[in-house]
């Protein structure tokens, strides 16, 4: 269940943040505290990775669960674009002028 795995997740991000912030003050610097993690962080995050590496979506989409692929294109298209953008100038800069 999601709400247990959060559970988990907000205890070990407070637990750090609690020590982090004594040894900060033990330091006399400002504590470097972590942000809240969330399952959907996670999934968010596993999934953003898989469309850097150029997977297809269509296996996203799948691995993911989601029953339409335009969800799945909605969330993390600005991945794939961004992508495919980079490629395409990188093919222009090994076109040769005549």
């Amino acid at each position: 269940m999601p709400s247990a795995v959060n559970n988990v997740l907000y205890n070990i991000v407070a637990a750090y943040n609690k020590q982090e912030t004594e040894q900060a003050k033990k330091e006399k610097r400002e504590a470097e505290c972590m942000p809240s993690i969330s399952a959907h962080t996670l999934r968010y995050t596993g999934c953003t990775r898989m469309a850097e590496q150029g997977l297809d979506m269509k296996v996203v989409q799948y691995i993911m669960g989601h029953a339409n692929i335009g969800v799945t294109m909605e969330v993390y298209n600005h991945i794939t674009e961004r992508a495919r953008i980079e490629n395409e100038i990188a093919k222009m800069d090994t076109v040769q002028v005549v």
